[in-house]
């Protein structure tokens, strides 16, 4: 008895604790157009990182710059944002954005 209330209880735990997933929001950037975005974004918060070490030294500088790629690529930081969290929900998705970025930057390299 106590075997099935222990098993019982792991099953209300585990299913308890699984996410049901990040809705899709309505202003989501499709995958092609995010992973170009991402790839700028993580380009600029890396040199930014090297040039200056500390992010409290460089957060302001980072958050203008950023301004910056979304508005190349004609999105809002918020929309950023949003996809950002949806996609990493799904870690399939995001794998396949992170690798299309490294696959691109892999190419540039002489």
């Amino acid at each position: 008895m106590k075997l099935a209330v222990v098993l019982c209880c792991l099953l209300t735990l585990f299913l308890g604790c699984q996410q049901e997933g990040t809705k899709k929001p309505s202003n989501l950037i499709e995958e092609e157009k995010m992973s170009l975005v991402l790839e700028d974004v993580l380009l600029m918060e890396s040199y930014y990182q090297s040039k200056h070490g500390i992010p409290g030294i460089y957060k302001d500088a980072l958050e203008e710059s950023l301004s910056g790629v979304f508005k190349k690529h004609h999105i809002t930081k918020k929309q950023f944002k949003d996809s950002y969290v949806y996609y990493a929900s799904q870690p399939e998705t995001f794998k396949e954005l992170n690798t299309s970025i490294m696959d691109r930057l892999s190419r540039q390299i002489p």
